[in-house]
């Protein structure tokens, strides 16, 4: 008896700080878990190339009148005119565990906010090319997370196109450097 509460007490000791970890962000490589159900009923998530654009060609939006429509549920961003989608995204929203890993939900507006770098000692992660669209610096579409020396942590970026973030809306690089430099002020966001 003394040697199976030892050993459960071990066990415990061990995954405390994997379970602790996981708390930041999401485990997994970007392919769909493995479940009961038949292999051809499964999905894989095809991973997504952070360097490039996910979508192709970016579309000129100069003389156009678009706004954001994010869509927690597929991890996409889809850049709009009226009901025309002009361009897709891949996204990584929130982890959607807890009110400090969520993706708020509604219409939102694209604030004053924005920069091409800011690095977050409290979670030891950074990102280029941020642009607020909640609480003024808080919530943000960002490229994937980065060291402090702006290296790509590839662990975090390999999750692009699956629930990974503590509620920001991640991007490939490209995407980022895109919203960055052609979402206007008071461009409206709606996150479902």
């Amino acid at each position: 008896m003394k040697k199976s509460r030892s050993m459960l007490l071990l066990l415990f000791i061990l995954l405390l700080p994997v379970s602790i970890m996981a708390g930041c962000a999401q485990s997994g490589s970007g392919t769909a878990q493995a479940s009961a159900e038949p292999k051809s009923a499964q999905v894989e998530t095809k991973e997504t190339d952070w360097t490039k654009p996910s979508g192709g060609p970016y579309p000129d939006i100069k003389k156009k009148s678009v706004w954001i429509d994010v869509s927690t549920e597929k991890q996409r961003a889809y850049i709009k005119e009226g009901s025309k989608t002009l361009y897709t995204m891949v996204i990584s929203s929130g982890l959607d565990r807890s009110d400090d890993d969520s993706t708020p939900k509604g219409t939102f507006y694209i604030q004053h906010e924005r920069g091409k770098w800011f690095f977050s000692l409290g979670y030891k992660e950074g990102a280029e090319y941020w642009v607020s669209w909640k609480n003024h610096g808080e919530f943000l579409f960002h490229s994937v997370p980065m060291k402090e020396n702006k290296k790509v942590i590839e662990k975090e970026a390999k999750k692009l196109g699956t629930k990974a973030s503590h509620g920001c809306i991640r991007l490939a690089i490209p995407d980022a450097k895109w919203i960055y430099e052609n979402i206007p002020v008071k461009t409206k966001v709606v996150i479902s």
